[in-house]
């Protein structure tokens, strides 16, 4: 990747960056971001999808990581109440 295409990346990750952490509502944060997509040339819709895809996974894997951390305070309970 050129430096330029990093440059222009990184431009677009940082102006997303801000419109979603901009004290707006979402449905305004949501308009930013496919107005500053649609102004770079890219699928707003595409983008949309794939933040849901990356959004679920990571709940997926949030619920995950809470069931073995539960787990794993059960067992130490259990164990503690041996001693």
């Amino acid at each position: 990747m050129s430096k330029s295409s990093k440059f222009v990346l990184g431009a677009l990750v940082g102006a997303v960056a801000a419109a979603l952490l901009t004290p707006v509502s979402g449905k305004k944060a949501r308009d930013k971001v496919k107005h500053t997509a649609s102004k770079a040339g890219l699928d707003a819709n595409k983008i949309e999808k794939r933040v849901h895809s990356l959004a679920k996974k990571g709940a997926e894997a949030l619920g995950s990581l809470a069931a073995a951390a539960k787990s794993e305070v059960q067992e130490t309970k259990t164990k503690n109440k041996r001693k």
